[in-house]
């Protein structure tokens, strides 16, 4: 099919290239960086190149074998020199001894935890638990984490189109992608002030 116009052409071949990558593009991209890919999927889903439900469950498929894959390594190679410099990074040390003693609430929750997504898996492995429970119980949380950041990516694409009207597709995911990482600067930007100030009596 010949397509006049190389805005044209550029815009049908991004759209094709996105539903012949489709769901188990959506896995592998959640294994290698979670959180953006999660977002975007629901950009995907809401221009309606994919399915939001496929998406949410592509994309905490993704994250799941991600958090046992470290789970594995930490309880495997856990005390291997390269993994242990990971783990004495930011707020790994102070949060050891908690996840000891509340290994639930650390499975549940380690993912919503930044600077935790990685290290918070290895660190659940070199505990007790035994990995069935903790597939399980990381299959819950990873279900949420998943239906929370694409229904965020969804609503995003949402409101760009509302603004905006109806975008070309890789403008659409560049404004996303703009939004989701001025989000991300202002999140890291409150905890570093809060680690800074919050504390401090008075």
């Amino acid at each position: 099919m010949r397509i006049p116009g190389k805005t044209g052409t550029d815009r049908v071949s991004l759209e094709a290239f996105v539903q012949a990558v489709g769901l188990p593009g959506i896995v592998a991209g959640t294994v290698i960086e979670g959180g953006a890919v999660a977002f975007l999927g629901g950009v995907l889903a809401h221009r309606g190149l994919l399915p939001f439900s496929g998406v949410v469950l592509a994309a905490a498929f993704g994250g799941w074998l991600i958090d046992n894959a470290m789970f594995l390594l930490g309880r495997h190679a856990g005390h291997r020199a390269f993994v242990q410099k990971q783990l004495a990074r930011g707020p790994v040390p102070a949060l050891r001894t908690r996840i000891e003693r509340h290994p639930v609430a650390a499975i549940l929750g380690f993912r919503f935890v930044f600077g935790m997504k990685t290290v918070g898996a290895i660190m659940i492995g070199m505990t007790p638990v035994p990995w069935v429970r903790f597939a399980v119980l990381d299959m819950l949380a990873t279900l949420l984490w998943a239906l929370t950041m694409c229904g965020l990516g969804f609503g995003v694409g949402s409101s760009i189109r509302s603004v905006f009207g109806h975008v070309q597709l890789h403008l659409h995911l560049g404004l996303a992608a703009a939004i989701f990482l001025i989000g991300l600067l202002a999140m890291v930007s409150g905890l570093r002030w809060w680690k800074k100030h919050g504390s401090r009596p008075g």
